[in-house]
Order: structure tokens, then C-alpha cells, then sequence
């Protein structure tokens, strides 16, 4: 009944290795929401138009640093991809949890939270 691709299938169903991949993906995605509409988030904190535009630099720096550490550090360790990818991971989903769990009226928390978002999109290994 079952052919030789319905066994692969069922044998990548019971890999771990393809649940784990499957949960970062669905956990690197997380922040894409944030990153997308990034202007438009901040000039709701309460920012003027001028403001939001000069705190849009801070999200350049972060991307040049991040990359440039990225690739340092990546280049000089062993394995560094990986020890790399799952460290500056952790930032994102600490700044997603920052923007959802804060008061509204915590505006610099919630700036801080959205520039940590910003190295969801800059990882060095993709």
C-alpha cells in the first residue's frame, strides 16, 4: 500500500531533527511582524514624524553591529553558525515579549523592545 516516499515521509515525521527545524522556523518568524511595520510602530509610541525618523538610525547601527559581530564571531569559533544564530536569537524574542507584556505608557521600554526585534532580520548566517 504505501510506497518508498510515503516511508520517508513518515520516517521525517518522527525525526526531531525536522521538529526542531519546523519550531525555529516558526519562532524566527515572530518578529517579522514588528520588523515589517517598524516606523510605523514607533510614531505610535507617541513619537513625532521627525523622531521616529532620526530613532529609525538607532535600527541601522544595530544592523551594521550585529552583522559585523555576526561574522566575527561566526569566522572564529568552531561551529560558530550555530552558536552564532542561537545566541542572537535570543534578543528577538526577548524584545517580542518586551512589546506585548509592557504598559502602554512604558514608551523607552517598548523602543528598546522593538530595536531588540531588529536582528531577527540580520542574521549573518542566511
Amino acid at each position: 500500500m504505501c510506497n518508498e516516499y510515503c516511508y520517508r515521509v513518515i520516517e521525517a515525521l518522527l525525526d526531531p531533527k525536522t521538529w526542531l527545524f519546523a519550531l525555529f522556523s516558526a519562532l524566527d518568524n515572530v518578529p517579522n511582524s514588528l520588523t515589517n511595520q517598524r516606523q510605523i510602530i514607533v510614531a505610535s509610541f507617541g513619537f513625532t514624524k521627525l523622531q521616529t525618523t532620526l530613532l529609525g538610525c538607532v535600527d541601522g547601527f544595530i544592523e551594521i553591529a550585529t552583522i559585523f559581530s555576526g561574522v566575527q564571531i561566526a569566522s572564529r569559533v568552531k561551529n560558530g553558525r550555530a552558536i552564532v544564530g542561537a545566541i542572537y536569537f535570543l534578543p528577538n524574542l526577548m524584545g517580542v515579549f518586551l512589546i506585548n507584556f509592557l504598559p502602554w505608557k512604558n514608551k523607552v521600554g517598548l523602543l528598546f523592545g522593538q530595536w531588540l526585534t531588529g536582528g531577527s532580520s540580520m542574521f549573518p548566517m542566511r
